[in-house]
């Protein structure tokens, strides 16, 4: 993840852009193997049931380690039917804290740029939207996957300083990882993200 700074006025293109890059190079990226940590083998070891569907392994019931297909990561022993149901999702989910209200104006005309295909919408209004779709198709014209953009305003009703006021300093993890002495200047009112 990273950041970028633009006082472009095509701003919703550069990020358009953006956007169907970073999700290209992650959906175009071969599976990765499972990578297992001890913990993990033992975890896989002493599993009684399926992580995925809750009930217990019978002996006609072939026990597999089910993983990430983007980090390799182990997530839990399953079934092996349950396992092969449990694929790649067919859409990529982007969340905007307030889409409906401002920023998919910026955003939704310029999906187009990502090929040539339907934009479906879910309109609250005229001019507000719940939700929208890109479908993204392959050089046979076969569905690869949808970008999904979602009002996350729509299930968290609080502006983003309120919502990061309920939290502790510390409890922004991920967000220190990522953005380092950044952090601070966006986790306050006013930025722009």
């Amino acid at each position: 993840m990273y950041t970028k700074q633009s006082e472009d006025e095509n701003v919703g293109e550069i990020f358009c852009k953006r956007l169907w890059n970073a999700i290209e190079k992650v959906w175009s990226s071969e599976v990765k193997p499972v990578v297992m940590t001890d913990d993990d083998k033992i975890d896989f070891d002493n599993a009684k049931q399926c992580w995925i569907c809750q009930k217990d392994f019978t002996k006609k019931d072939k026990k597999v380690r089910d993983h990430c297909h983007f980090t390799g990561k182990y997530r839990g022993a399953a079934h092996q039917k349950c396992n092969a149901l449990f694929r790649k999702p067919k859409f990529v989910p982007v969340k905007f804290h307030n889409l409906s209200g401002y920023y998919a104006h910026l955003f939704v005309k310029n999906l187009n740029m990502m090929g040539e295909s339907d934009i479906d919408c879910i309109p609250n209004t005229e001019e507000k939207y719940i939700s929208f779709s890109k479908s993204i198709y392959d050089d046979e014209k076969k569905l690869k996957y949808k970008i999904r953009l979602i009002g996350s305003f729509r299930f968290l009703p609080a502006s983003l300083d309120k919502l990061a006021g309920n939290l502790e300093p510390n409890q922004f993890t991920h967000t220190k990882e990522t953005f380092g002495d950044e952090c601070d200047l966006l986790l306050s009112k006013g930025v722009f993200p």
